[in-house]
């Protein structure tokens, strides 16, 4: 559905149906919910199987407020989507616990799939194979992820956002899919297994068997594969529980530097599932939404299309699209998210340098309709140092502007509201002076609104910053500003353009960034908008002299 109003009105359905965890009744889902579609992971035998396929069948005499089956032989999966209509483009494949001996396939597997489905995403519950180790598993759930990926467009999945969710053993399997995604395990079947098998994300919910008991560490053959490849991964435990597995998982993904959040609970016991309860431990749910939307997981299935086809757009000289046109009734909110999404897709090969402001005037905001100022992400790639006397050299149909700004340097991590100036200052370790080189997208895209300055990402694949001063003692409003090209004068700019209103301005900036989820880290340079006029890019040596705060000069070169 491309109306964002209705996908926005969706989520929002979705989360607060996980804040109520307003499942349908226990004895209604254990009964009524079929799958709509029932595969086998292998069209033959399984992987070193030598059971026979017909030995299935339900744990007698084990007794548990929910069933459990054991003797799979022939791993299947449970296909459980939403209604065409509001299908997300989200998947998720779903790994029952049972301590790897037995599946509890009713409530860590259907039981999640019926709440998956309410909230508009794909579930595919895995019927791994049992009793057997961790190992033959994680064969099973490779094949599986594969064959998600191979059949993604028959069931309204985006390929590219296909995570898994573990329960207790499950979460055992899990950590080995995420860390396990490069070899397989497993001599290919067929065409399907050229399909990736790196989940997008994954979560474990109360894992087990990840620690061993004889050097109470994470086992050897999950911690040795944990690096920067190993997807983003989403934690919930009861701290009466071994938690211990989650913990030390945790340390190990923070020193290999991979994005992942912990939710430890102080009771809840083991096997809590996404059952109702007064306890806190039932707000996991809500949590692992958040998580998800913060990650991107959960974006518009139109936004997803959108990004990869301006992405695609990039690489040629034509035309660039707009998503104010595309989808006419896109928000402001749609175009960050999308801006997001192409952050996130080139944060693959890159970081995070700072975040740039537009529309920082009274005058500019009127003019697009907004009452804010419009911010973009800095990338590292794109940053140049003053001091090194850049040359940047042009492609031959690459256009660029030059802008004069004044940038801020970030002294430690901002990820909440400033409440007055003085604060906005404080957090101010120094202030630099700053060229931008951004695009020139007028041919390619035309005149821009708000939105879609904002989904093209209104930063900078290029910036110069030059030597720091004490923000102490530079006010911003006293500097004037002169740019120039091969000694002709391009502007003059007053630094007191805002009205003296510098503090305010970049405490504005700072708060919109993190309102929309953001963590500015300590040391990122903030680029507060352009002084004096837009200039084309045109070959020449330039000079900005910035007055107290120094000199920038660069060449530019085609």
């Amino acid at each position: 559905m491309s109306n964002s109003r209705d996908i926005h009105f969706r989520m929002r359905r979705f989360h607060a149906f996980l804040s109520a965890v307003a499942l349908l009744a226990v004895c209604s889902i254990s009964f009524a919910l079929e799958p709509d579609e029932l595969f086998s992971v292998w069209p033959g035998r399984a992987p070193d199987e030598t059971r026979e396929a017909a030995t299935e069948k339900r744990v007698l005499g084990r007794r548990r407020p929910f069933y459990q089956i054991t003797d799979i032989s022939q791993p299947t999966v449970s296909v459980f989507l939403p209604p065409k209509e509001r299908r997300t483009g989200a998947a998720i494949l779903v790994c029952p616990g049972g301590a790897l001996q037995r599946l509890a396939y009713e409530h860590e597997g259907l039981e999640v799939a019926e709440w998956l489905t309410s909230g508009d995403i794909a579930a595919f519950v895995l019927k791994y194979r049992v009793p057997g180790p961790a190992t033959t598993g994680l064969k099973d759930a490779q094949r599986a992820l594969s064959l998600i990926r191979a059949r993604a467009s028959e069931w309204g999945v985006d390929p590219e956002n296909v995570g898994v969710l573990g329960f207790s053993a499950g979460g055992e399997i899990a950590a080995w899919l995420a860390t396990h995604h490069k070899e397989r395990q497993y001599e290919t079947v067929d065409a399907s297994d050229a399909f990736p098998c790196r989940p997008d994300f994954a979560a474990l919910i109360y894992p087990g068997g990840l620690v061993t008991g004889r050097t109470g560490q994470i086992k050897e053959q999950v911690a040795s594969r944990i690096n920067a490849e190993t997807p983003p991964m989403f934690f919930a435990h009861a701290f009466d529980d071994s938690c211990e597995n989650s913990l030390l998982m945790m340390l190990a993904l923070k020193r290999a530097r991979v994005p992942s959040e912990l939710h430890l609970f102080q009771t809840g016991g083991h096997a809590f599932g996404v059952r109702e309860t007064g306890a806190p431990v039932g707000n996991w749910k809500l949590q692992f939404a958040e998580w998800m939307k913060s990650q991107g997981f959960l974006d518009p299935s139109f936004i997803r299309a959108y990004v990869r086809e301006f992405s695609e757009a990039l690489k040629g000289n034509g035309q660039l699209p707009k998503l104010a046109e595309k989808h006419p009734n896109a928000s402001l909110e749609d175009g960050y998210i999308t801006q997001r999404r192409q952050i996130q897709r080139a944060l693959r090969q890159d970081q995070i340098a700072g975040f740039k402001a537009a529309a920082i005037s009274a005058e500019a905001q009127k003019n697009l309709g907004i009452d804010q100022p419009l911010t973009g992400v800095l990338l590292r790639s794109g940053q140049l140092m003053a001091d090194k006397s850049p040359v940047v050299q042009l492609t031959a149909n690459e256009e660029i502007i030059v802008e004069t700004e004044i940038g801020y340097i970030i002294s430690v991590d901002i990820s909440y509201k400033l409440y007055n100036d003085e604060q906005a200052q404080g957090a101010v370790e120094a202030i630099v002076p700053a060229i931008e080189l951004p695009a020139n997208y007028a041919r390619r895209i035309g005149t821009m609104s708000a939105i879609d300055m904002v989904a093209s990402n209104v930063g900078s694949r290029r910036f110069i910053v030059g030597a720091r001063k004490d923000p102490d003692a530079i006010d911003p409003s006293r500097l004037k500003i002169v740019l120039k090209r091969d000694g002709k004068i391009l502007h003059e700019a007053a630094g007191g353009a805002t009205r003296g209103e510098h503090w305010t301005k970049l405490r504005e900036l700072l708060n919109q960034i993190t309102s929309r989820g953001c963590m500015i880290p300590a040391g990122s340079v903030i680029i507060s908008g352009a002084r004096g006029t837009i200039h084309p890019g045109e070959a020449g040596k330039h000079e900005a002299d910035f007055g107290e705060l120094g000199t920038i000069a660069f060449e530019l070169r085609r």
